[in-house]
């Protein structure tokens, strides 16, 4: 298959430049370049088409990178082509276990007799920020989809809370499914994170049946006024301690009217800090119905770095102590 110009897809990138008013280089046109037994697959979104090839019983597609271009691509015009060749399946050909708190190395240690009782068993990591994935496959098909969740679910007897889900599940989404089941709801206030904090619960599809709501406060009457903090409070340990966090999750549940409230201050970064609390020192507060805590966390790294890993341990913290609350609910009374 050589591969040369084509008419109509130079045609397309011509006419495309010339609506912008500009004019293809000699690098554009090569976009129109295809495979002798190549099929064009149309871009709407850009210059570059896709290309989609069967020969000897195998189908090679190539699309632009660009996800705005890729994606409706592979959508609308590749997965309808692959199902009606039958190359799809009913779902994935993995099955998924989420965690959160643990290690890559130190997971696949913890899971490693498992396996090595299942031969053949496709296995594979993926770090994420704070939350390693591990994917369980059969590539030669010996497991059934039965066996594979078997074997999922004695991992997750061994991981025990550092489970967060099966599947694809954000941290946010696992917790606010929690919290919706208990029938509860949920405030936030934070100051060093800027709103990444709220945005995670309000980005949620949903979020109106269990978030009221978020508080950034960055100045000290910001908290004293929106949240109630005590000026005395401030004055004595400062806005960045356990004392302050505390009261600004206790201070966001009660003027939100929520059952749990979340807060976090410190410095990310890259100036501030001082003394006892240098840059990287963040405190999280949390108010729940069983009681109100603080945890410090000390992060050395980049503002970005630091505010993400403390985003993830927030809402981690949050989570573990909901399922505690759930545990509680489902304890039989006394008498």
């Amino acid at each position: 298959m050589i591969g040369r110009g084509n008419a109509e897809i130079e045609a397309a990138i011509r006419a495309r430049f010339a609506r912008l008013q500009r004019v293809p280089t000699p690098n554009n046109l090569k976009q129109a370049y295809k495979f002798e037994f190549g099929e064009v697959l149309p871009n709407a979104n850009g210059t570059a088409p896709g290309l989609w090839v069967e020969r000897d019983g195998k189908v090679l597609i190539m699309l632009p990178g660009p996800p705005n271009e890729l994606q409706p691509m592979f959508t609308e015009q590749v997965i309808p082509r692959l199902a009606k060749l039958g190359l799809l399946s009913d779902g994935e050909a993995y099955l998924q276990i989420r965690t959160v708190g643990v290690g890559e190395s130190a997971l696949e240690t913890l899971f490693q007799n498992t396996f090595n009782r299942h031969p053949g068993l496709g296995i594979a990591f993926c770090a994420h920020q704070g939350q390693v994935d591990c994917r369980i496959s059969s590539p030669d098909g010996r497991y059934s989809k039965e066996k594979l969740r078997c074997i999922a679910d004695e991992c997750a007897a061994l991981l025990g809370d550092n489970l967060m889900c099966f599947g694809h599940d954000s941290l946010a989404k696992v917790v606010a499914c929690m919290i919706k089941e208990q029938g509860r709801t949920l405030a936030v206030a934070e100051s060093s994170t800027g709103g990444m904090l709220s945005n995670s619960f309000a980005d949620l599809c949903g979020a109106c049946k269990f978030f009221q709501g978020g508080i950034v406060s960055y100045s000290n009457e910001a908290k004293m006024l929106l949240l109630d903090c005590p000026e005395c409070l401030l004055s004595q340990h400062g806005a960045v301690s356990a004392e302050c966090a505390v009261a600004m999750a206790t201070g966001v549940a009660e003027q939100l009217g929520a059952d749990y409230g979340l807060a976090i201050t410190g410095f990310a970064g890259a100036t501030s800090g001082c003394g006892e609390n240098p840059v990287g020192t963040v405190f999280i507060g949390l108010h729940a119905p069983g009681g109100d805590w603080s945890k410090q966390l000390n992060y050395p790294g980049p503002r970005e770095t630091v505010k993400k890993r403390v985003l993830n341990d927030a809402i981690d913290w949050l989570r573990r102590e909901v399922m505690k609350e759930a545990r509680k609910g489902a304890l039989p009374q006394a008498n």
